[in-house]
């Protein structure tokens, strides 16, 4: 089993919905309002001095047993997600990283 996690911006949230629909994905975990510090800058779920909401990050977490077979299209579709954000970006980052990793369950 592999464990695919996929943080992005939240305006991205959406087209990954559609992209995991796409290609038949229907198990998933969603965090809203991730935090960090990376090449896009500081996300953060609130504006220390105002309390509002700032720019935060989504966690999707995809556990591919059987779904194994989707990974090379869903990591082809998330490399063509992210080469239409990054045209006319400068070649900046883009809020869009993608992890993959050995999972088991325990439990």
């Amino acid at each position: 089993m592999k464990m695919l996690h996929i943080v992005c911006g939240k305006r991205l949230e959406n087209e990954i919905l559609a992209l995991f629909k796409h290609v038949g994905i229907k198990g998933y975990t969603v965090i809203h309002g991730v935090g960090g510090s990376g090449a896009t800058g500081i996300v953060s779920d609130a504006d220390p001095e105002t309390g509002h909401n700032t720019n935060t990050n989504t966690l999707f977490m995809v556990a591919l047993g059987y779904e194994a077979a989707f990974l090379p299209q869903v990591v082809s579709a998330l490399k063509e997600l992210r080469a239409k954000h990054i045209q006319g970006h400068d070649d900046r980052e883009i809020p869009l990283k993608v992890f993959l990793q050995p999972c088991e369950i325990i439990i």
